[in-house]
């Protein structure tokens, strides 16, 4: 774009197309994340299409012993195992095709490790050979064969399926050839990320295991209904809470659960799947951890065998863990434990401080004095973090904490906010510092680095200058020293050290207008 001849207005463009730059290298990390969720939900998604259909299968075996159905399902039964191999043949070829592409995506066979962000291997893969029309060619043939297998199965259910080859619409401008086969394969891996045409194929996946669980439902439901019989029966007893004080009310909830044996729900707590028993019921077991109260998030998935439609039930439980008495610890200052920085904490357990002491599971704490400790966290230590309160050596109690990274820092030239100022006050600041707002921890940021640049009448090209450390330096104090009023100045990459060591480009930069 021609930019205009104003240094001003030159300037903010500028800094528009550099913030619109920085901006997508941050989603673009934050995409191949949510490509990751997908596939992961997609992958769920198949497993409970695969129990879904094995029960189908399994239920023509059953008909076929029936003298009522023998006779229905010796005709549909066959039509059943013809949408089988359609859908298994089809499944298998999609995943060679990712299997392939991520060898295209230098693949680690060891550890299973590839180019998750690669743009090309998906365009080499797919465009520039013949894979990605050999999969459009499978995908159209499953489909006309899945059909094809009964002309009433066709009329019924041709329009619910899933498996769409239409070319779907661009809202990136891209430009159609004419060639459905090349628009089609071009708008699905050209210039597409590894994990997001990997998240593709499976889709495709999907929808093949769909469009099976929809013909073979057909194939079943013509035999007749599928008779649900409940013949397994389990005592069902809730609790609100497994901690209470004299006085405090219990609600307990009790009933009787009846299900179908071949009908098995899929269980999670807290994103956990955990296997369920003969009965039908998960257990899980697990250590708690510190005090407090605590939730856990069930979740109950299963193929309704009436509909064929998949349900899902989610609750949450609550539960507290006590504290032993006489056992405190609390933070002096925050409500969390910091990296980088001493952390106050007061610690008592009903006995003299002298034979009281204290563990951290996420880095050391150390007695200051009387009941006053000093807690620092190792860098890595994120999350819910133990103190374990000691007296006489002996474990009497657990406190837990979260542990957080330091926020980012605010950045000034000197002690000037951005804005108007003053140019000799801008020049006299002498370099860009970095602390915390608001905090009540003394925990000092060093600036390692930052590009400053400036537009005005006699510097009419914006050429960002690097400079090492706080203090201008070199090239960029050269730049300063040229400015005068009327100048507009952009700081921008500012990377500083936290307390604990480690580096961080702050999210967003300084502008002053000098005057």
């Amino acid at each position: 774009m021609a930019l205009p001849k104003d240094p001003r207005q030159k300037m903010i463009n500028i800094m528009y197309l550099v913030l619109t730059a920085l901006l997508a290298l941050n989603v673009s990390a934050e995409i191949l994340n949510a490509f990751k969720v997908v596939e992961f939900s997609l992958s769920g998604s198949n497993n409970v299409l695969n129990e879904s259909n094995k029960s189908i299968y399994d239920n023509f075996d059953q008909m076929l012993k029936d003298p009522k159905t023998s006779d229905k399902a010796a005709i549909w039964k066959p039509k059943a195992d013809q949408v089988r191999v359609l859908a298994q043949d089809i499944y298998a070829k999609i995943e060679s095709y990712k299997q392939g592409l991520k060898e295209e995506s230098d693949l680690d066979k060891s550890t299973g490790d590839y180019k998750e962000d690669d743009i090309e291997a998906p365009t080499r893969y797919f465009t520039e050979n013949s894979n990605g029309a050999d999969l459009y060619q499978a995908l159209g043939e499953f489909k006309v064969k899945l059909l094809a297998i009964d002309k009433d199965l066709a009329a019924q259910i041709g329009a619910k399926l899933p498996l769409n080859l239409e070319i779907p619409k661009s809202n990136a401008g891209n430009t159609l050839t004419g060639n459905k086969v090349t628009d089609w394969v071009n708008s699905y891996f050209h210039m597409t990320p590894t994990v997001a045409a990997l998240t593709i194929l499976s889709k495709f996946q999907n929808d093949v295991k769909n469009s099976e669980n929809i013909a073979a439902a057909f194939c079943a439901n013509q035999v007749g209904s599928v008779k649900l019989v409940l013949d397994k029966f389990e005592p069902l007893v809730g609790t609100s809470s497994n901690y209470l004080m004299p006085g405090e009310e219990m609600v307990v909830t009790a009933g009787l659960g009846a299900f179908n044996s071949n009908v098995k729900p899929v269980v999670t707590i807290d994103g956990r799947t955990i296997s369920v028993n003969a009965s039908g019921v998960a257990e899980s077991k697990f250590s708690v951890g510190a005090a407090g109260t605590k939730t856990m998030n069930v979740t109950v998935s299963f193929i309704d065998p009436n509909t064929g439609e998949k349900r899902t039930v989610s609750k949450k439980v609550n539960y507290t863990i006590g504290t032993p008495s006489g056992v405190a610890a609390s933070a002096d200052k925050m409500n969390v434990l910091y990296i980088g920085v001493d952390n106050p904490l007061t610690i008592t357990a009903g006995a003299g401080s002298e034979k009281v002491s204290a563990q951290f599971s996420g880095g050391t704490i150390t007695k200051s004095g009387g009941s006053k400790y000093i807690v620092k966290p190792n860098p890595g230590a994120y999350g819910e973090q133990t103190v374990t309160v000691l007296v006489d050596g002996k474990p009497v109690g657990k406190v837990g904490f979260r542990v957080k990274q330091l926020p980012n820092p605010t950045a000034y030239v000197g002690n000037l906010r951005p804005g108007a100022v003053p140019s000799a006050s801008f020049k006299a600041m002498g370099g860009v510092i970095a602390k915390l707002e608001d905090s009540e921890f003394d925990a000092p940021f060093e600036v390692v680095s930052y590009k400053i640049g400036a537009l005005s009448a006699d510097i009419p090209d914006y050429a960002p200058m690097e400079n090492k450390g706080p203090r201008w330096s070199g090239a960029a104090a050269g730049l300063v020293n040229k400015l005068k009023p009327g100048a507009l100045v952009a700081i921008t990459e500012i990377t500083v050290k936290d307390p604990a060591g480690r580096t961080r480009v702050l999210p967003s930069g300084l502008s002053y207008n000098l005057k």
